[in-house]
């Protein structure tokens, strides 16, 4: 019964780690990125945003819109996919796409006070 125990806490203790443990192929967008997005719809601009992904995470490092602070956060695949949303004063926007090894770029939209945007964005390894 005690053996049954500790094989059972010691088999959800290792599930609980590997299932914790961002995925290895993650690591390779792992580094800072400079993104840029543009707008296609709407008035939103040209908006240059710095990056930082740790373990597949998406951490915004600087830019600004409206005189308000960017904060964008998000997830990057093993294969590359990434989704990401980000905040801007009374701003929000949404956005998908693909990252490779240097280069990266997808499509947004965003919504706030005056209205509706969308464009694309791309982003290049620092």
């Amino acid at each position: 019964m005690i053996g049954n125990r500790m094989s059972n806490i010691a088999l959800l203790a290792a599930s609980a780690i590997i299932c914790s443990a961002p995925p290895a192929t993650a690591a390779r967008y792992d580094g800072y990125w400079n993104m840029v997005a543009e707008t296609t719809n709407g008035h939103c601009g040209y908006i240059e945003i710095g990056l930082e992904i740790t373990g597949g995470r998406i951490y915004s490092t600087s830019g600004s819109f409206a005189f308000y602070p960017i904060q964008l956060g998000g997830r990057v695949s093993g294969s590359g996919q990434a989704r990401m949303n980000a905040v801007a004063g009374p701003r929000i926007a949404y956005g998908t796409g693909r990252f490779g090894e240097f280069s990266a770029g997808g499509t947004w939209r965003g919504s706030g006070p005056s209205g509706l945007c969308s464009g694309v964005w791309s982003a290049e390894r620092s």
